[in-house]
């Protein structure tokens, strides 16, 4: 089972293709990579970052071969979602809309997340943002009732929208899936207090694996979530 990892290398390895890696090895599930940038992170959230050119990403793409499933991460702009809209292959793919870093640095603009909401999120089997994420492409306010923010994802054309509560309060980290027309499903763990970069990687690339096992979304998404509680 292979999966293809569309995303940024982070230096610090905390996040991006370096995580996904890891978290496909813990799997069992064989990787290919379509890098769309180099950064040059520390930890105290100092970003640079160095776009991988389109035609490079493309490249690596149509040398992937054979594939199960995919996880799209840090896009960095237009070009580059474009570019991966025209080449990816018809398969299930998990798309974690990665917009900043931890410390705001900006990880896609905003001419590339209207191309990612015109291009990617019609087609992803999944989205999972996080609040501020949802916020930020839906046009709300992170504290509006969840069913509004899915239902915005649901007008932009998304098919599945896992809601991520990690910047929520209470005792609980509750991720929520939404899907138009039926009920939404509550997926919680413990919360954890402190820091921990790369959880949204983690997540969505436990899920893009468990899909490409042959799980169905109800069951990849409860899986991944039980894997990053294990992890963290």
């Amino acid at each position: 089972m292979t999966v293809l990892l569309i995303a940024g290398l982070d230096s610090s390895t905390g996040a991006g293709l370096a995580r996904d890696l890891a978290v496909l090895a813990d799997h069992g599930v064989t990787a290919r990579l379509a890098a769309t940038a180099v950064t040059a992170q520390d930890a105290g959230g100092g970003c640079c970052v160095h776009p991988i050119p389109a035609a490079m990403v493309v490249a690596q793409i149509r040398a992937a071969g054979s594939l199960r499933a995919a996880k799209l991460g840090m896009l960095v702009n237009a070009d580059i979602v474009t570019a991966i809209a025209e080449t990816l292959p018809d398969l299930p793919f998990v798309l974690d809309p990665v917009l900043a870093t931890s410390a705001g640095a900006v990880l896609l603009d905003a001419i590339g997340r209207a191309a990612m909401i015109a291009r990617l999120i019609p087609r992803a089997a999944l989205v999972t943002p996080n609040l501020p994420e949802a916020a930020i492409l839906t046009g709300l306010a992170a504290a509006a009732p969840l069913q509004d923010l899915a239902a915005g994802f649901f007008a932009m054309g998304a098919k599945a929208v896992l809601l991520k509560g990690g910047h929520a309060d209470g005792p609980e980290a509750v991720d929520w899936l939404f899907r138009p027309e039926r009920l939404p499903l509550r997926f919680a763990a413990p919360r954890k207090f402190g820091t921990q970069r790369g959880t949204g990687c983690t997540l969505a690339t436990a899920i893009a694996a468990d899909l490409a096992l042959g799980e169905d979304l109800i069951k990849a998404c409860d899986q991944a979530k039980r894997y990053l509680n294990a992890w963290w």
